[in-house]
């Protein structure tokens, strides 16, 4: 073997032993470097020295990111440091459940100064104690403390929290097919949330609350949700103008809203089950009817888990009575799951095989890939 040879056949079996212990990140980053045409660049982050990335901590991810960057965080058992995103990223974790979880108490989401900011940021199958959307930044003039377009989905949170005080403001965000299981809140002034079309959807609840500090006017929708296990009022602190569809309470009390609507639905095992009440209107909600869901014990009092299969049985009061005809519930709406997603609906390399273990100068190596969807 010529020394060239030789050097490509060491190299080439450093590159194998690697893969052996090749992270989801950098798995899930070679799958998208043979599918994206983006020009974007994705970053890898493990903690995990045994499974090793570009960077160990989050926070030198994110200093070495571009606006619009990837960061690929793999799971693992210790947490990861806080971070404050100040520029559009996408993160997306290994899972929040099934195997390492990417997990860390705090992230924020924030805005440097009146040109630079984490709007049109996207977090993905991420484990967080507490995310937070606040856009006050030092030094701001009137109407630039603005933060907008979030997707937070398949995520697994205690604490959402939109913060927009005096003059600030935060729009267009969208949570889906994530578990809460403290409380999704916004927080405003002079009786407002200082927060607009918010869609809060095809989300498991579990024993937790929705809570506003005011008038939403009518631009928060929360659709296709499964609220679990709550005796006290899921809608806390008294939120107004809620649009609130297509919604299972199911021993989880839907009470505490004021002056908003109820459409299409259902209640079962609670005790203040009743839609609408108070000041709220709606229609087309069925109270106290078991929904049937698949696999969940029928008396409830029980909290989230990935065990459970929430799509709902032949004969269901729930089927096709949602708004739309849709499904009330997680499998109805534009996001339908039978249960929160452990893993981000990306690629994931399953198998590389390299059937040789040299080629010579200028030849052709054959490299073969498996991968699931995940989606």
């Amino acid at each position: 073997m010529r020394p060239r040879d030789r050097r490509f056949n060491q190299n080439l079996y450093t590159i194998l032993m690697k893969f052996s212990l090749l992270p989801f990140a950098a798995a899930a980053a070679f799958v998208f470097g043979l599918t994206s045409v983006s020009q974007a660049t994705i970053w890898t982050v493990s903690n995990d020295a045994n499974r090793p990335a570009q960077f160990t901590n989050l926070n030198d991810a994110h200093d070495a990111a571009s606006s619009g960057d990837t960061i690929l965080v793999t799971g693992s058992s210790t947490y990861y440091p806080n971070l404050d995103v100040y520029k559009p990223l996408t993160i997306i974790g290994e899972g929040i459940a099934g195997g390492p979880t990417a997990r860390m108490s705090y992230l924020y989401f924030r805005r440097l100064n009146n040109a630079l900011s984490s709007s049109g940021s996207r977090v993905y199958g991420m484990a967080v104690d507490y995310l937070n959307i606040y856009p006050y930044f030092s030094g701001s003039a009137a109407g630039e403390e603005v933060l907008e377009d979030y997707i937070i989905e398949r995520c697994d949170i205690y604490s959402l929290t939109l913060q927009a005080g005096s003059g600030e403001h935060i729009e267009n965000v969208t949570v889906r097919n994530s578990r809460i299981t403290g409380g999704l809140s916004a927080y405003g002034t002079s009786g407002t949330s200082n927060s607009s079309n918010v869609i809060i959807s095809n989300n498991v609840f579990s024993n937790a609350y929705i809570n506003s500090s005011g008038e939403t006017n009518n631009t928060w929708l929360i659709q296709n949700n499964l609220f679990l296990n709550r005796t006290s009022g899921v809608f806390s602190s008294s939120p107004s103008e809620l649009v609130i569809e297509n919604n299972i309470f199911y021993k989880a009390e839907p009470t505490g809203a004021v002056n908003s609507i109820f459409n299409n639905n259902l209640t079962f095992l609670c005790n203040n089950g009743d839609l609408p009440y108070g000041s709220n209107v709606g229609s087309g909600n069925i109270i106290n009817e078991n929904p049937l869901l698949a696999d969940y014990p029928e008396l409830g009092g029980v909290n989230h888990s990935f065990d459970h299969d929430y799509s709902l049985l032949a004969g269901s009061p729930a089927e096709g009575t949602g708004t739309n005809s849709t499904d009330i519930g997680l499998g109805g709406g534009n996001a339908p799951v039978a249960n929160i997603p452990m893993y981000p609906a990306i690629p994931a390399v399953t198998v590389l095989d390299i059937p040789v273990s040299s080629v010579p100068v200028g030849g052709t190596l054959q490299v073969n890939i498996e991968a699931i969807s995940r989606n």
